[in-house]
């Protein structure tokens, strides 16, 4: 059965986690995506597999399905076979500084866009490809895009974030842009420029930003409480657990009432409406957590799915690989081995399609490993050619 992006070939230039993710979503579609690396090290990421071989699944992660060849950019002779490849792909993806390709004679607008009109070139940066110069020169990492995009505050976080938000948002948002761009190509049959700034994305996901700027009840909170909607927390359990709780419609309200033994609530003037309970949460909470702490944490999910309350257990880390759900789903991939690692699970497709499912077929592939399938099978390089440019350190 056909993939849905077989046929499309990506060359991917990007590096560490945001730029590999949206290529990883579209290698798993069934792109083509050439990770092209600089000779001898390879991408930043693979400087860590130099040191500790356990680092290798998270590797793996980012890049399965995906195809490495060598090429250095800094060299003309590199550039050159470079400017050859892209004749030959349907995408770009770049993560570097902005002016990093023009630095190596290969900018999109001067050079690429008039080698190949039907290139989608897309960009992932910190503050985006034009603008303010300085910002734009900035070089930006997960943590600093969260800084920057108010994310880190909202979220009341006082050191790096454990969940790499900007990155894997970035790379979602590309991987679609580039699909958006492939979409209208067909169309019209013209390429164009994806720009991702990841400050521009982090601002316009930080909702309670936006929410403090027109909505009275939010500018009043207080930006150390974690409380953003009524009964839109997490509450502590009676066996040394928690349970996540959603409660926003009136219906849902009133049945929680009922489901603590507190009927009379539902009448109370202080949460007779969602903005009356956002005002009076941390009163609301502790009824909640009375409750809560009353019964175990299945006890309570019991209680309220019977009730059809939105709740579910707030899985420990390494708890969630033996969710029955993700296992259901083939969400947890097993098949690959590395050295050093006993066992090491990787995520599987995330979007199911029916007509054209996507899957994991390889692993990450070795610094190189395509090297004479792509220079000589599809640019016409002899085997000797390689040699050659494998002795000059152009691959």
């Amino acid at each position: 059965m056909a993939k849905l992006l077989e046929g499309i070939r990506v060359a991917d230039l990007s590096q560490f986690l945001s730029g590999p993710w949206g290529s990883m979503l579209l290698a798993d579609q069934g792109a083509e995506v050439i990770k092209i690396e600089p000779p001898g090290a390879g991408e930043a990421f693979r400087i860590f597999l130099m040191f500790d071989k356990q680092v290798a699944p998270l590797f793996c992660i980012l890049n399965r399905n995906k195809k490495s060849i060598t090429l250095n950019l800094r060299v003309k002779e590199g550039q050159e076979i470079f400017k050859k490849l892209i004749t030959e792909c349907d995408v770009l993806l770049e993560n570097f500084t902005p002016g990093t390709l023009a630095k190596w004679n290969l900018d999109y607008e001067t050079v690429l866009k008039k080698i190949n009109p039907r290139l989608i070139y897309a960009a992932i940066s910190g503050f985006g490809q034009k603008g303010i110069e300085r910002y734009c020169k900035k070089t930006a990492f997960d943590v600093i895009a969260q800084a920057v995009g108010g994310v880190l505050h909202t979220m009341n976080i006082k050191k790096a974030p454990r969940m790499p938000i900007a990155d894997i948002s970035a790379g979602n948002f590309i991987a679609l842009g580039i699909s958006q761009a492939l979409f209208y190509r067909e169309r019209t049959g013209v390429g164009q420029a994806i720009d991702l700034s990841m400050h521009d994305m982090m601002y316009a996901m930080n909702f309670f930003a936006h929410a403090r700027e027109f909505i009275d009840v939010a500018k009043e909170r207080d930006l150390d409480s974690p409380i953003i909607l009524p009964t839109y927390n997490q509450y502590p359990t009676g066996d040394d657990n928690r349970v996540a709780i959603v409660c926003i419609t009136e219906k849902q309200f009133e049945r929680l009432c009922n489901c603590i033994g507190k009927p009379e609530l539902y009448r109370d003037k202080r949460f007779s409406n969602p903005m009356k309970r956002i005002r009076n949460a941390e009163e609301w909470d502790a009824y909640l957590d009375e409750w809560t702490l009353e019964h175990t944490r299945d006890e309570i999910i019991d209680i309220l799915e019977k009730e059809r309350i939105p709740c579910g257990p707030v899985i420990k880390s390494d708890e969630i690989r033996d969710h029955p759900q993700l296992k259901a789903r083939d969400m947890l991939i097993t098949k690959f081995k590395f050295k050093g690692v006993e066992k090491a699970t990787i995520p599987g497709v995330i979007l199911k399609y029916s007509k054209t499912p996507g899957s994991v077929d390889t692993k990450a592939p070795d610094l190189g490993v395509n090297n004479k399938e792509i220079f000589c099978d599809l640019l016409n390089y002899s085997e000797d050619d390689l040699v050659n440019l494998k002795k000059q350190g152009i691959i």
